[in-house]
This record gives structure tokens, sequence and C-alpha cells, in this order.
């Protein structure tokens, strides 16, 4: 079977005209997301970039595979190889399949497995375990370009190339787009055709007042934010990065209609990440466990051979529970120490039971741990970064009166939050290896983020 995994850096939901946003990002993706069941409330297992994706590639928990923050402490998976004294004898030990990551299982599997991204300059070294081919976009010459800066025409002209090497049989692809990531690279143009942007209710003018007597990174006066309209400029520059990428996304699925490939394929458009613009205090940045970083867009469309029933799902998902899926659609076993469940079963039935909550972590610039079940999103901070005055250890929220996220209602429910904790606590002793919680780890040493960016910061 032929798998085309789509995967947007920094992309929210509420942004995409599928999910009910009102300015035109995203004409392709709305095409396209009449042929798929679209989840309303799928987030990413662990926050941001590096940890997101080492989540999805190893199907494991970020404190499983040891990858919940960047720097030092990012570069090396939780594995049995990498911690014994000669990597060439640990599978005489350890029954090796178990560990197998989601492009091995397809490369092991001999089904041709392929990204495009120069996401592995980021750097993660782990990503290139294992494919056959990894091709990486490369950015224009000159000042203030980056790995995070190859364009997504770049992308999708090598997605298209090595789509059509491997477009008579099956194969796995896994297509990475920067945009809309910063740093914004749009035409005043581009940028003009969003100046009537929908503005979100938060913040308020009085909320970025607030922020602006903050120090500390990405906050208003940092970013140049001193008003709404401020506010509104640098949304309309992000939607005209949706509006580019979702361009090119459009490239490439219609290479894959007009090469026969669309109908029997299984495509996936997700993001690694969303992106917070002052909801909490941050501008552009994806910082915390809040809806705007956490939460994600995820389009799924299966092969046209199987059941499954086009429209919304509510269901609470994760990325760790894409890799079982796409196994599962491919026919193969899913390696045993994979932590999510295939949502198979709900692409097929928008009534078939499923679990009543979801965990995730965010590792940069906060060391954070939130349970969301279907009313309530509980946090707890175990380092608070550079925000130690206006983030607490602990808050709670009502996310059916409260979807912004503004009103903590810990003390109101202190029963609530003790389930909650009941829960988290119960959550981390399945999930873990041993003693080993690399959340944790981070908290003690304090977030990559905070130590890279927190100097000469006075806090808040």
């Amino acid at each position: 079977m032929r798998v085309v995994y789509i995967d947007i850096d920094s992309l929210r939901p509420d942004h995409i005209g599928a999910y009910g946003y009102d300015a035109p990002t995203t004409p392709n993706l709305d095409e396209f997301a009449e042929d798929c069941v679209a989840f309303e409330r799928a987030y990413v297992a662990n926050s941001p970039c590096l940890p997101s994706r080492a989540a999805f590639l190893t199907g494991r928990y970020g404190l499983q595979n040891g990858v919940e923050t960047h720097g030092p402490q990012s570069q090396q998976l939780h594995h049995p190889s990498n911690e014994v004294d000669w990597a060439g004898t640990w599978a005489d030990h350890v029954p090796e399949r178990q560990w197998w990551s989601l492009p091995r299982l397809f490369y092991e599997e001999r089904v041709p497995a392929f990204a495009v991204s120069s996401f592995p300059r980021h750097p993660a070294p782990w990503f290139h375990d294992t494919w056959h081919e990894v091709h990486q976009p490369q950015e224009p010459v000159g000042e203030n370009e980056s790995f995070q800066t190859p364009r997504a025409e770049s992308v999708v002209d090598d997605a298209i190339d090595v789509l059509a090497r491997h477009e008579g049989g099956d194969f796995f692809a896994y297509v990475q787009l920067w945009d809309p990531h910063g740093p914004y690279l749009r035409s005043a143009e581009e940028v003009a055709a969003f100046e009537d942007v929908p503005m979100p209710p938060h913040p308020t003018a009085e909320q970025i007042a607030d922020h602006r007597e903050w120090d500390a990174w990405r906050s208003a006066d940092h970013m140049g934010v001193r008003d709404r309209d401020d506010l509104r400029a640098l949304i309309a520059n992000y939607d005209a990065e949706i509006r580019y990428a979702d361009r090119h996304v459009g490239r490439l699925l219609d290479h894959l209609r007009e090469n026969a490939l669309y109908e029997d394929s299984l495509v996936v458009v997700t993001a690694d990440h969303g992106e917070e613009f002052g909801e909490h205090g941050l501008y552009r940045e994806h910082w915390s466990t809040h809806d705007g970083t956490q939460r994600v867009p995820l389009l799924v469309k299966p092969p046209a051979d199987t059941e499954y029933e086009p429209g919304r799902r509510s269901q609470l998902v994760t990325n760790v529970d894409m890799p079982p899926t796409l196994a599962e659609y491919a026919g193969l076993e899913t390696p045993a120490r994979w932590q999510g469940d295939s949502v198979r079963p709900l692409l097929e039935s928008a009534d078939e039971p499923w679990r009543d909550a979801v965990v995730f972590d965010h590792g940069l610039y906060t060391a954070q741990r939130a349970i969301r079940t279907d009313r309530w999103k509980l946090v707890k901070t175990y380092h608070a970064g550079m925000w130690e005055s206006v983030v607490p250890e602990t808050q709670l929220f009502d996310m059916d009166a409260d979807p912004w996220e503004q009103s903590d209602v810990s003390e109101t429910h202190p029963d609530v939050v003790s389930r909650l904790e009941g829960r988290l606590t119960d959550w981390v002793e399945e999930h873990r290896e041993g003693d080993r919680d690399a959340l944790r780890a981070v908290s003690e040493s304090g977030p990559m983020g905070c130590r890279a960016f927190g100097d000469g910061f006075d806090g808040v």
C-alpha cells in the first residue's frame, strides 16, 4: 500500500478553512478535507519540533523515548543500542523488532521508505534511522537562511521527483514543510491579502498592555506588538505563510491525483505543533501545553478500497497513534513497544468507543505535562522557564466553558484536580521505562529554551 504523510510545521487547525477559519488560507486543504476524516481534537504527544517528531517516528511518548526537549538532551533516543558497549551485540539479548521505528518497520519489510525533509539538520541524528532514502531540500543562498527556510516549493519539487520514481509500487513517503514556521518570508502583496484577518478574542487590548510589561523571550515588546493592530499584522503574516504552504501542498495532491496515486493511497496531513499568538503572553512561539501549541490538524484519507466514513471526529487522539494506524493499513505487525492505538476504527465509524483522555508534554521553554479529558485540561508545570511569576504549578481549565484557557479553576474544583493528578501518576507508571521520565530530567536541569534565551532577561 502507498502512504503519503505530509507534516506542516507550526500549523494551527483553527487557521484552516476546513476547521472553521474565515480567511482564505487553505483552499487546497479544504478540498482535500472533503475526502477525509478530520480530527477536531488531535494533539501532539510532545512539543515542539524535536520531541514531536521523535514521538511520531518512534511510536513512543517522550518520557519513554527520551526526547522531551532540544539541545544535548534531544540527540539520542532511549534505545538498547545506545546503552551497550558494542551496538552489534544488543540484539542478541533483546528482541530487536519491538524497538523498530516507523520508517524502519517499512524498511525492514522492504517497502520503500523515503523522507523529504531538512529536519535532520535541526539537528536530529536519530531521524536517519532507518529510511531507504532521505532527501534534504536546501534553502536559498543568502543571509538569514537556514535549515528552517527551505521553501515549500522546493520541498514539493523534491517530493514529486521521488514519488515519480516510486509510483509503480508500494511506498511510505514522509514530506515535511517548514512553512508556516517563522521567519515569515512572504511578500507585502501576499500579506496584504490577509490584512482583514478575523481576530481572535484573546489577547485583548488589556492583556497586550500587560504583556508589554514582561521582559522575556517572545513577549509583546520583544515582538513589536503594542496593540491589537500589531497583533493583526503578525497574524496576517502567519496566514500568508499558510496560504503559501497550502498552494504547494495542493501541487503535491494534484500530482497524486494526476498519476493515479490518490485514490489508492493513505494520505495524511498534519503538523508537529501549532503556534501561539499572545493568548498566554508569548507571540509567534510554541512554548506550552496550551492548545495553541499542542493541538494540531489531522486530516486522514484512507485508501478507496477500505471502508471509512468521511466527516469529523471529536475523539481525543495524538500523533503517537499514527504509527500503528499506518502499520495497520499497510498490513504490517506493530512493534511491541509502540504506545499508541490505531485510529482505523474511528475512521470507519464515528461512534466507535475510544479512550476518554490523552496526556501530552512540552519541554523546550517550560517543562509541563497536561491531561486532557472531554471537559477538563489539567496542566502540571515542573519548571516554569522564564515565566515563574505568571505560570503556576497547577492549572485547571474547563474546556467546554473556556476553550481559550483563560480562567484557572483549580481552586474551585479541587476534587477534579486530585482525580486528574492521580490519572497522570498512573499514566506515567504505565508508559515510562523503569524509573525513567525524560520530562522530569528536563525540569531538573532547566528547559533548553530557557537556558538558551533566558540570559539577560530579568523575568516577568
